[in-house]
């Protein structure tokens, strides 16, 4: 098994020094992941004492937003768990943690989190062609895609990004997967038609306010702090897709569905047609059931004490977070057979 993490490793870092060319480094904090591989395990009083540590993304995203509030709630309202929320470059970055037992927990995208357990991923996931040791925890909340440019752009559709230069995502994640995905099915070739950059969700927008792009893209829940924040002193505005265009990716792409921006997260910007996944967390497969059980458990049952933390976390419940896109950890269908949510 060490041998098949090694291998989806290695895959993994050639696919995105190829498709992820001219990345730029997002500014996620430069901590030290807990290298505890499969949750550390402590004697207590009271049993065994684990730690695990939850990646997330940039500390401007929902998935840190979320993480930090979902880790204090699962720390506080027991002894025998110590969940300490990572910034990290993403889902992707997430996974090659996990899988490399660097890191026991982490979020990523319900498209990555389906691939990474099961296999047979192509294109931007060919390196997980080999499942990997990653198990599905819980499935959490709606994201959307946007395509954002500036208010006075004559850019109006995916087709007028032709020529222009375009972030498709933060480097490390599974973001740009959903943008290229559009902007194919529009028949764009992100290496030839356009010139891609990758930066984290703040640098996309600070340079897009800047002028040094012509287009930004990100996946984030609505509404995304960054881009709130971004709005208030920039005139900006989201870069409507064809719904018949969109169709076509999800048929080939079953992970992803066609939605409209979510109303009254974005105020000043205007409504287009777009598509969303559901952010996921998955763990590796050989954390502690008793680990797991316990995260799950404290997680759904606690949601008031965080609730308020982001609008999205009003999602999050039993019967949505056994949903998850990957094999369930046993630790988790526990929790859920016990909920009543599944059988």
């Amino acid at each position: 098994m060490k041998k098949m993490k090694k291998l989806a490793m290695a895959v993994l870092s050639l696919v995105l020094a190829v498709s992820l060319v001219a990345c730029g480094s997002p500014n996620a904090p430069a901590d030290t992941p807990n290298t505890n591989a499969g949750a550390g395990t402590t004697a207590g009083s009271s049993g065994s004492h684990y730690d695990i540590t939850l990646g997330t993304a940039g500390t401007t995203g929902t998935y840190y937003v979320v993480g930090a509030a979902m880790a204090n709630a699962v720390t506080t309202t027991g002894s025998d768990l110590t969940v300490v929320a990572q910034a990290t470059n993403g889902g992707v970055e997430n996974i090659n943690l996990i899988l490399s037992g660097d890191m026991e927990m982490g979020f990523t995208n319900a498209d990555a989190a389906y691939w990474s357990c099961y296999g047979g991923g192509s294109g931007f996931y060919a390196a997980y062609e080999n499942p990997g040791d990653v198990r599905g925890v819980m499935r959490l909340y709606e994201s959307q895609g946007h395509m954002i440019t500036l208010a006075g752009s004559s850019i109006e559709s995916y087709a007028d990004l032709v020529g222009k230069k375009v972030c498709l995502g933060p480097p490390s994640s599974t973001i740009p997967a959903m943008s290229i995905a559009i902007l194919e099915a529009y028949g764009i070739d992100y290496q030839t038609d356009i010139e891609a950059s990758y930066y984290s969700i703040a640098e996309g927008l600070e340079k897009l306010a800047d002028g040094v792009i012509d287009a930004t893209f990100f996946v984030a829940s609505a509404p995304a702090s960054g881009l709130t924040s971004q709005a208030a002193t920039t005139d900006l505005k989201f870069v409507d897709a064809d719904t018949s265009v969109l169709e076509k990716v999800c048929e080939k792409y079953p992970y992803y569905s066609i939605t409209t921006t979510k109303e009254g997260a974005y105020p000043a910007l205007n409504s287009v047609n777009t598509l969303k996944i559901y952010t996921e967390i998955v763990c590796g497969a050989d954390v502690p059931e008793e680990a797991v059980y316990g995260f799950v458990k404290r997680a759904i049952e606690n949601i008031d004490t965080y609730v308020d933390a982001h609008v999205a976390c009003q999602e999050i419940n039993a019967e949505t977070a056994s949903q998850a896109s990957a094999e369930l950890h046993p630790g988790a269908q526990k929790y859920y057979q016990e909920a009543g949510v599944i059988s």
